[in-house]
Order: C-alpha cells, then sequence, then structure tokens
C-alpha cells in the first residue's frame, strides 16, 4: 500500500495532504486526471494521472466503496465539509464523497460532533 502511495505522489507531483485527501470525485481514469482541492494556498488545481498508477487506484476506489457501504450500514460515512453535511444530510451514502484512501478507523467529526471515517 504505501508504495502504491509513494508512485502516486510520485506521478502526479502531488503533496502527502493532497494525496490522503483525494476522494473518489477527484478522479477522472477517461481523462488521466485528478483534481486537488484546497491545495496550496487553498487553490484547486488539475494534475496528470500516469496510466500506471489509474489501474491500481481503480483498486482502491473499489476498496474505498466496500469499505463506505459497510459504513453505511451503520449510519457511518467519510466527513464531508461542514456545510455540505448541512444542507444534504445523505450526501455521505454517495461514492464521490469516499476518500480514496480511508482511514482503517473511525473518528468524531470535530465540527459536527458525529461518528465519521476521515482519511
Amino acid at each position: 500500500g504505501r508504495d502504491r502511495l509513494i508512485k502516486l505522489l510520485y506521478g502526479s507531483g502531488l503533496r502527502v495532504s493532497e494525496c490522503l485527501r483525494l476522494r473518489i470525485q477527484d478522479i477522472d481514469i477517461d481523462r488521466a486526471s485528478l483534481t486537488v482541492r484546497d491545495g496550496k494556498g487553498h487553490k484547486d488545481r488539475q494534475t496528470i494521472l500516469s496510466n500506471r498508477c489509474s489501474k491500481k487506484l481503480t483498486t482502491y476506489i473499489e476498496m474505498a466503496i466496500k469499505i463506505q457501504q459497510d459504513d453505511n450500514l451503520h449510519g457511518l460515512g467519510p466527513s464531508l465539509p461542514n456545510a455540505l453535511e448541512r444542507k444534504y444530510p445523505n450526501a455521505f451514502r454517495q461514492h464521490g464523497w469516499v476518500f480514496i484512501f480511508p482511514s482503517s478507523t473511525t473518528c468524531i467529526n470535530p465540527y459536527t460532533g458525529t461518528l465519521c471515517r476521515h482519511h
């Protein structure tokens, strides 16, 4: 797992924090690109996604979705931007918001006080 994460960092020019914050909706396999949200300087940017990384990312995405489905059975999901969580209380069930590299444990969201799975 760690080696693949390093390949993604190197191949796409990502910082560690940017890589960990990637969500499924940030990946565009067809265009071989990914969107870094709230990166350095709090700006969004597009970067490349190598073919090698995209194949492995597909596997990680599938694993993350399985974790999400299990979490959803218990009323849990990924941590979401605070305003989004208030406006769309069931957004945590949508695959696009799942972190590609989710935490192995759940935690309390400091903004909402709810149990969630962060990166």
